[in-house]
């Protein structure tokens, strides 16, 4: 399925992306994605002036995208009106009339001109009628004249997202540059840097990357690339002169301070690098696995990591310990396979749209990895898509055990376009089901073991449940299915586990308990009460 199926977060949740208001810059060069966006990327200036056949073009590849993919059905002429009136955004003095058959365009109050409306729903013919009204726009507005084409096409695109749900966007030049390479890979440094007055500071090197090979340190601050001063540009300008082919070398002046000022100078060969995104720890021979987004090598990066715990513990290994927390999601096909990885038959996932081609039931094929070992996956309001795809089907399939609270409920798909001014297009096409048939959307996943209640906030009350009989949540609510419109009764459903972003230590405390106490583990998947023996291990173990 090649929706670059990506539910990330950054726009649903931007508290993912920017934390306590620090952009995470990566500097690289990207290597791939969709039709042909590195063409994009090298010929597209997002400063260059409105050209009205280019608009045309690129209005009808969104027009067209969005009427064809879109989960409800919605036509050009809808979209095309929602474009030309949200120019208002631009120079409030433009005013878009919708007469029924044609449209008036007016300018400070005066009626200017009229235009016929298409006899056709084809998106070339609608895109081809906003493209000409832009440009009498511009004709009209000193502000519209001096507006970029990239700002005339953000403010279009804009008011056709307005009709479309919140998850359904387009993404300017740039950022679309950004997200292929987080999907991707890309070729650069492996670097994350934040811009600072004397330049930029590194906040982490990549592992088995060139600026790790080159000795570049977290916290060494930027000041030059290619001899040029950095200081006072933007992280846009930064990043684009640290960017370059592969295999191409760039020199960069750094600052450093132990106990003295150091200058020193690298020169780095830039390389293809892979956002990573799931980091491996072992404790008391329990592994833990927290992954923090999901990319095209995250399932892959997941087996070799289940490989190494093997391998280095051996029949000492205990159990997996998942971390889905704060995880916006990322492609879907990915948390897929991801989820194939532990599961060794039935469904992992089901996504149902209005196109034929988003109907789909996803199976597991493959066999469990982690050899029946015990999975706990952590979650909270802030996991999100990809993540509960992940979540539901590990949980549904009796594969592991759910802590955490009530997850964030973005149950959609979205289907990607490449568009020619190398932007991107995203729709949502599909809702998708967990395997035991509820909706995620609106809803969320519900944990077998909620620690966000007033009867949760230690240890001792989650054992106390468990054993008295309370803990885990039925699976009548856990699976429970209400309409997308029934709020009452969604509200009703992720009561039950209050949603929590708040960092929390029980969860962990108490998923390494279950690891170690198989008697408790077998309580909170469900099982018989423990015997006289068991409750005195159960003690024990606190």
């Amino acid at each position: 399925m090649p929706l670059c199926s990506t539910q990330h977060l950054r726009h649903l949740n931007q508290r993912l992306v920017l934390k306590a208001g620090t952009l995470l810059l990566l500097l690289l060069l990207t290597a791939c994605g969709g039709s042909n966006p590195a063409q994009y990327r090298t010929t597209y200036n997002q400063n260059a002036e409105y050209n009205q056949q280019a608009a045309a073009r690129v209005f009808s590849e969104g027009f067209e995208h969005v009427t064809e993919f879109y989960i409800e059905e919605i036509d050009a002429s809808r979209l095309a009106l929602a474009a030309m009136d949200n120019l208002a955004t631009i120079d409030p003095e433009i005013e878009i009339i919708d007469n029924g058959d044609s449209l008036t365009l007016n300018y400070a109050g005066e009626s200017i001109s009229r235009h016929g409306y298409p006899s056709t729903l084809s998106s070339k013919a609608w895109a081809m009628l906003t493209a000409s009204v832009i440009t009498e726009a511009r004709g009209l507005s000193s502000d519209f004249n001096n507006a970029s084409g990239e700002r005339i096409y953000q403010a279009a695109f804009d008011g056709i997202a307005g009709e479309l749900d919140r998850f359904s966007r387009y993404s300017k030049p740039d950022i679309a540059s950004t997200d292929r390479d987080n999907r991707n890979g890309f070729f650069g440094l492996g670097i994350r840097y934040i811009k600072v007055p004397s330049g930029a500071k590194v906040l982490s090197v990549m592992e088995n990357t060139p600026a790790e090979a080159v000795g570049l340190q977290k916290d060494d601050i930027i000041t030059k690339v290619d001899n040029r001063d950095i200081r006072q540009l933007s992280e846009t300008v930064i990043t684009r002169l640290m960017k370059g082919p592969e295999n191409s070398r760039v020199r960069i002046t750094v600052v450093r301070h132990p106990k003295k000022t150091v200058i020193l100078n690298f020169e780095i060969i830039r390389k293809k690098i892979t956002v990573q995104t799931v980091s491996y720890s072992v404790h008391d021979d329990i592994v833990f696995l927290q992954i923090s987004s999901f990319n095209k090598y995250t399932a892959s990066s997941m087996r070799s990591n289940v490989r190494k715990a093997q391998k280095e513990l051996g029949d000492n290994l205990k159990g997996y310990i998942i971390d889905l927390r704060d995880n916006g999601g990322g492609l879907l096909g990915t948390a897929i396979k991801t989820a194939d990885l532990f599961i060794s038959s039935g469904t992992i996932i089901s996504t149902r749209g209005r196109h034929p081609d988003s109907h789909n039931n996803n199976s597991a094929d493959s066999q469990d990895i982690a050899k029946g070992l015990p999975i706990i996956v952590l979650i909270n309001s802030n996991s999100a898509s990809s993540s509960e795809i992940l979540t539901a089907g590990l949980q549904d399939s009796g594969r592991a055990i759910v802590i955490g609270s009530n997850s964030f409920g973005k149950g959609t798909v979205q289907r990607l376009a490449d568009l020619s001014n190398g932007a991107e297009m995203r729709v949502t096409w599909a809702r998708f089901h967990a395997p035991s048939g509820y909706a995620i959307h609106k809803r969320g996943i519900i944990p077998d073991i909620c620690t966000t209640m007033g009867n949760t906030e230690t240890v001792d009350d989650i054992i106390s449940l468990l054993k008295s009989g309370s803990l885990p949540i039925s699976d009548e609510i856990k699976s429970s299915s209400p309409s997308l419109d029934d709020e009452i009764a969604l509200d009703n459903i992720k009561a039950t586990c209050p949603q929590s972003n708040e960092p929390s230590e029980l969860d962990n405390d108490i998923a390494e308990l279950l690891l170690i106490t198989p008697s408790l583990l077998d309580l909170a998947k469900g099982r018989s009460e423990p015997t006289t023996s068991e409750v005195i291990e159960l003690d024990s173990s606190l």
